[in-house]
């Protein structure tokens, strides 16, 4: 099993390649809005480091996170996979920060917090009730960034994502692959509404 993995859910984004039972290459940077400008080099690499080997999994890390950078390791996933017969799989970012009776938490603007929950659900929750939680917390945010004490400053990775993948049983993994390729939406997107009709402005 060859996997190619991309993170880009997060500024700190990763792609990794595992073949032959090891990780092959590596490599990570800092990203907030030019994830691509960092990617196709570094997804070049990583075929050199391939050879004649065959991808049998592309992973892109589905977030939550940016919404931006996983599309774009998405349209990248795609292109690669048509090209290489590969199968595309989105994968939880945050499934390889979970640890037992652990929330993770991040901002989800708005006035909002983005809680994966240890049972696996992801939802939005306000101000008070993320400090109402009863669970150990995990954060992507920097440190001092949340209401209450937690263990801070974690972010997902490629590396962590072919963890993910090595770690899940053969029905999960037969079940994620018959899932659209598609980033993990915490709730509708939001929509400014101009106050002027389109032909005043």
């Amino acid at each position: 099993m060859n996997l190619l993995a991309i993170e880009t859910s997060v500024p700190n984004a990763s792609l990794c390649l595992y073949a032959g039972g090891e990780i092959r290459y590596r490599t990570e940077w800092q990203a907030e809005r030019n994830h691509d400008a960092h990617l196709f080099p570094a997804l070049e690499q990583a075929m050199e480091a391939l050879g004649a080997g065959q991808l049998s999994h592309i992973l892109i890390g589905a977030g939550p996170g940016s919404y931006g950078g996983v599309r774009v390791a998405l349209a990248a996933g795609v292109g690669i996979a048509t090209v290489c017969e590969a199968k595309l799989v989105a994968v939880e970012s945050w499934a390889q920060l979970a640890d037992g009776d652990v929330c993770v938490v991040a901002d989800a603007r708005r006035g909002g917090w983005t809680v994966r929950f240890p049972d696996g659900r992801i939802e939005v929750l306000s101000a008070d009730e993320l400090a109402a939680l009863e669970y150990p917390v995990y954060s992507t945010e920097p440190a001092g960034r949340l209401p209450q004490a937690c263990k801070e400053g974690l972010f997902p990775s490629a590396e962590g994502l072919v963890q993910t993948w090595l770690n899940m049983s053969k029905e999960e993994q037969l079940a994620a692959e018959a899932r659209p390729a598609e980033p993990i939406y915490v709730r509708p997107p939001h929509i400014t509404v101009s106050t002027r009709k389109p032909w005043e402005v």
